[in-house]
């Protein structure tokens, strides 16, 4: 689950962007396609590397001659981190007269609006899904892995791969999450009939994490899962080198998954991994070239949100593309919802909005691990997950 932070020049970042919402056109004519998206581009939930991604992407179509000769205009909403401005900003976005969402990365977003989506019918595309809500609505599909289906491909790396026989859960658990948690423990257990010697969903967001790990010692864990903000890692990380922890296997999630982290916890001794959204963002790959490319260009941060907001754009291009005629919210809701499944290469699965209920593409991850400051990719292959 993604946390509260900020980051090193978000403000004039956001600045930029509330000043530049419409991209590479003039105005909002009757030939442009207008493409809304909430992000936090100030507040305590910072997410600007996202839509300066995808506005890059949509620069970069209507550099190229638009979409069937329409130029996308992509408005983004700032709603600071504030529920209440969550909701506020998705109206002024219908009443623009957005045809959807895309690059949508806000931390209350599927919360609040999911229902209001699926009540006015229009469809987001979201960058960065952390909430169970981005992954159990009709109107929401995540380009991204999310917590819960990375926390089985964690646990599943641990306990298959690294062949962990004690393996262990710390987990943090927000308001609303407790079943997804739940849910991501058992889909382990029923993949690979092993249970948790600890399950401990009582851990807190601040205070002291020796109690956690010594108890984690004390039952000899081998494996340990720990879904920290990235505040709260290098914390848990300093304690537990200070208990001698340096033969169990720190299991983290993407939140912790970025360079300050790897900085910080470097020398401690211990044997660190964590698991991707995406094709890691710090591989040099042929995968993740395009996407690094984009972000040169956008003069924005390589991070893993910057990922996700380069496929959630890159993704609607290429449905709207496929749109015989009028470009509507209706017809692009037809569109999302009929579309051939799209590979790419940094992802492990085929994205695809489709019909259904609910939409959890992503179900592949791969692993990395901490050495000598950096993050280093221990998995070549993504960890793919069977769909439920």
């Amino acid at each position: 689950m993604r946390v509260p932070m900020r980051r090193p020049g978000a403000l004039a970042a956001a600045a930029a962007i509330a000043a530049t919402a419409v991209a590479g056109c003039d105005s909002g004519g009757d030939d442009t396609i207008k493409i809304g998206s909430i992000a936090g581009l100030t507040g305590n939930f910072v997410t600007t590397d996202v839509v300066e991604t995808a506005k890059q992407v949509f620069e970069d179509v209507n550099a190229a001659g638009g979409i069937n000769g329409s130029q996308v205009e992509y408005i983004v909403k700032d709603d600071a981190g504030n529920p209440q401005r969550t909701a506020q900003v998705a109206r002024e976005l219908l009443d623009s007269d957005v045809v959807a969402m895309a690059g949508s990365a806000s931390f209350t977003d599927c919360d609040v609006n999911g229902g209001f989506y699926n009540q006015a019918r229009i469809s987001s595309v979201m960058a960065i899904g952390a909430s169970p809500k981005c992954f159990q609505s009709p109107n929401i599909a995540p380009v991204n892995v999310g917590p819960f289906t990375l926390m089985t491909a964690v646990l599943q790396y641990a306990s298959e791969q690294l062949d962990a026989q004690r393996v262990c859960n710390f987990t943090v658990v927000l308001p609303g999450s407790e079943d997804a948690v739940n849910q991501a423990l058992g889909r382990w257990s029923e993949l690979t009939g092993k249970e948790l010697v600890v399950n401990d969903l009582t851990v807190q967001q601040s205070g002291d994490m020796t109690p956690y790990l010594l108890r984690a010692k004390q039952e000899r864990c081998d494996a340990v899962l720990f879904n920290p903000t990235e505040q709260l890692v290098v914390p848990w990380l300093q304690a537990a080198s200070t208990q001698g922890m340096t033969d169990v296997d720190f299991l983290l999630l993407a939140p912790s998954y970025t360079d300050s982290v790897a900085e910080a916890a470097s020398g401690l001794g211990l044997n660190v991994y964590a698991g991707s959204e995406f094709e890691p963002y710090t591989a040099e790959s042929q995968a993740n070239q395009e996407w690094r490319e984009t972000v040169q260009r956008a003069e924005s941060p390589a991070t893993a949100f910057s990922q996700g907001g380069y496929l959630s754009a890159t993704f609607m291009v290429e449905v709207l593309k496929t749109i015989e005629g009028e470009i509507t919210r209706e017809s692009v809701n037809q569109a999302l919802r009929g579309m051939e499944p799209i590979e790419h290469p940094m992802l492990g699965t085929p994205w695809v909005f489709g019909e259904g209920e609910s939409h959890a593409p992503n179900q592949a991850s791969k692993i990395v691990r901490l050495e000598d400051g950096q993050w280093k990719v221990v998995t070549p292959d993504f960890i793919t997950l069977p769909r439920d």
